[in-house]
């Protein structure tokens, strides 16, 4: 592994500035990686369940998951470095680390904008969105392409480096302009296929439908002496009985694919995981043009890297079916816990109870 020795060593072993060290609170950060392994492990779990989301959504949201959950175990290895105010471990835990953190928050895009595109496309084709095969293989390349991508990146030249004002290993992308342009490339494609779909599922959102026009009946009444008249011809063969059924169909079930309210909820994930990010971008910007903010780079920074347990909050808000999975999950873990912890009582009980059975 060829990590620059130079640009390494200038931002982790040597003197670190003492502004840039006391912005950094690891306290928050460790708080940050549990919340997004155990929400997300919670949002994999429920996942499995076929009732909770549509078929190839909840593809698209157990890749959200998964890459998530692997930065929350990124974020847990540098606490430590935080803590210290420079890097601790060794080179190749360096570029591990970046490889992860780096490919993990472009598959998230990816997966964001599969899901925002498989939603647009229920709307418009009722209910029928993307197929589960074609999700299935294009996550599956994705996720080998990216992490193939930034491995042999990482193998063969790109410097990595430690950066203790926002306590993360990142790429320097300073150093090659072809890489720089491809990482630019892989993460502005996804966020225009997601802003895209966004404004189609708002107009869909928006759009009122028309009820359809109520069928026109025509009463004939017959006059005395007169032959029957017949105003309407066409409303005749409504009077046959076998062909009832077809004029007044029973209504159908409807299909959870076309539910608008899903569309809502992907609507909000989409608008929590473009927004919420923005701050920390522009902190970002902000300090390679000379400005020196540390304490409000390094929590821009962090508050937006909150998006990867948030989506298990927004689920549970605004999916009924995610809470109702939830609550069946939390009730057999209690009731699980409860028999192994309380082993005793439970015997107790059940001796009075025979106890009082066989007396009478």
């Amino acid at each position: 592994m060829n990590i620059s020795n130079a640009s390494f060593t200038t931002n982790a072993s040597s003197s670190v500035d003492s502004s840039a060290t006391s912005a950094t609170v690891p306290g928050f950060m460790i708080t940050v990686a549990v919340l997004g392994i155990v929400g997300n492990l919670l949002v994999l779990s429920v996942t499995a369940r076929r009732q909770t989301f549509p078929s190839a959504a909840r593809l698209f949201v157990a890749s959200m998951a998964l890459s998530d959950l692997l930065l929350g175990a990124a974020f847990s290895v540098l606490v430590e470095p935080a803590q210290a105010g420079e890097w601790v471990y060794t080179d190749r835990a360096a570029g591990t680390t970046a490889v992860i953190v780096t490919a993990s928050f472009i598959l998230t895009a990816i997966a964001l904008a599969g899901l925002t595109l498989d939603r647009h496309y229920a709307l418009r084709n009722d209910g029928v969105g993307i197929s589960r095969k074609k999700a299935r293989i294009f996550l599956i390349s994705a996720w080998v392409g990216i992490y193939a991508w930034y491995i042999s990146c990482t193998v063969y030249g790109v410097p990595v480096y430690y950066d203790p004002a926002i306590a993360l290993t990142v790429y320097d992308i300073k150093a090659h302009i072809w890489f720089t342009t491809v990482m630019i490339g892989m993460s502005c494609i996804p966020l225009v296929v997601t802003m895209y779909c966004v404004v189609r599922i708002l107009v869909a959102l928006c759009t009122q439908h028309e009820p359809p026009a109520a069928q026109v009946i025509v009463i004939t009444v017959n006059g005395p002496g007169g032959p029957p008249q017949n105003l309407n011809p066409q409303q005749q063969p409504q009077n046959n009985p076998q062909q009832q059924p077809q004029n007044n169909p029973q209504p159908q079930p409807q299909n959870p694919n076309s539910d608008r309210s899903y569309a809502k909820v992907v609507l909000i994930l989409t608008l929590v995981q473009t927004i919420l990010p923005l701050p920390g971008l522009c902190a970002i910007i902000a300090s390679q043009m000379g400005y020196d903010l540390p304490t409000f780079l390094f929590w821009s920074v962090w508050v937006g890297l909150c998006n990867i347990f948030l989506d298990v909050f927004v689920y549970s808000v605004f999916h009924k079916s995610f809470r109702r999975v939830v609550k069946e999950i939390a009730t057999s873990v209690a009731s699980y816990l409860y028999n192994k912890c309380c082993p005793k009582n439970r015997v107790d009980n059940d001796d009075q109870q025979n106890i009082q059975m066989s007396s009478l």
